[in-house]
């Protein structure tokens, strides 16, 4: 199957460029990690549902390190799916200029170009949907890859993990679909711990070294809206279930392994993925990595608080 046939009507009619007609004359800049972000060319239910969703993270105006324009197509340009049973992914078609997106009612494409300020990364969004959840959700799928290779390029990355925190120490919790995370968040959760997300979550490096940075894509924990939470990452673990709980330290290498599976987007990528590799490989030598085996009724969050700075 060749590039969008599973969610486009006609994919070779994909726009070539960010262009088109916009659904109208509003804007909101979102303060996210790796932005500021700006969101140009919508209509007003669409800006009220952005605002609404993201809450406090929104801003009238101002500087962005990332514009983004969103355009109308006609929903006669977009497959029916049977979304029974269906698990939500986006078909993705990269090249050294640009890459290419296809989903449910959603075709976006982020575009490279010489200068700006974030390396002349730039998007463009088109769908049909004009308000409402399935507006906002269109939104969000594509702010999610947005963000993913921002990050890439301020040396951070996006990780489809658990992060949870306890004042200045924060963890993250790694694993396949099905592996506990949200368990695994909802025991720490019990602990005493602040959730910051059981989906995705953001590491940077500052002078003083790894942070994990709050994002506000969360599963079934973690608030949306709540404030720019930002924390020295103490260590990175992978999760495994058992009867006897406890840690057994991972090699760099190991801990690579499950950072690069856990990088959504950008990992299949074969123009950027060497970026992406490189700020992992410093993250797997600059925090501790251990597999932790965990059980529904043990002390979690006892095991995380006592893995020393």
């Amino acid at each position: 199957m060749s590039f969008g046939d599973g969610f486009l009507r006609l994919p070779d009619l994909f726009p070539g460029r960010r262009g088109g007609e916009p659904w109208g004359e509003r804007a909101v800049v979102l303060d996210v990690a790796g932005g500021p972000y700006l969101f140009s060319g919508l209509s007003a239910a669409q800006e009220e549902g952005v605002r609404r969703r993201f809450a406090g993270l929104c801003r009238a105006d101002g500087p962005a390190a990332v514009s983004s324009r969103i355009f109308r197509a006609p929903a006669a340009d977009f497959l029916d799916r049977d979304l029974r049973g269906w698990e939500y992914t986006l078909d993705m078609e990269h090249t050294p200029g640009a890459v290419r997106l296809a989903g449910l009612r959603l075709m976006a494409r982020l575009d490279w170009t010489a200068g700006g300020s974030s390396g002349g990364l730039a998007g463009g969004l088109w769908t049909c949907e004009a308000a409402g959840e399935e507006w906002t959700s269109v939104f969000e799928n594509f702010f999610r890859v947005l963000a993913a290779y921002r990050l890439v390029e301020e040396g951070g990355a996006v990780l489809h993990s658990a992060g949870v925190a306890e004042g200045e120490a924060g963890f993250l919790l790694l694993g396949p679909s099905g592996a506990g995370k949200t368990t695994a968040s909802r025991l720490c959760l019990a602990g005493g711990a602040t959730v910051l997300s059981d989906d995705l979550n953001a590491v940077l490096f500052d002078a003083e070294g790894a942070r994990l940075r709050k994002l506000p894509f969360t599963g079934d924990l973690g608030e949306r809206t709540g404030p720019r939470l930002s924390v020295p990452l103490r260590a990175v673990l992978r999760l495994a279930q058992g009867a006897e709980e406890g840690l057994r330290p991972l090699s760099p290498a190991a801990a690579l392994a499950g950072l690069v599976a856990a990088a959504p987007f950008v990992n299949r990528d074969p123009y950027r993925r060497e970026a992406l590799l490189a700020v992992l490989e410093r993250l797997a030598r600059a925090v501790p990595a251990w597999e932790v085996t965990f059980s529904l009724d043990g002390g979690l969050w006892a095991i995380l608080r006592g893995i020393p700075p």
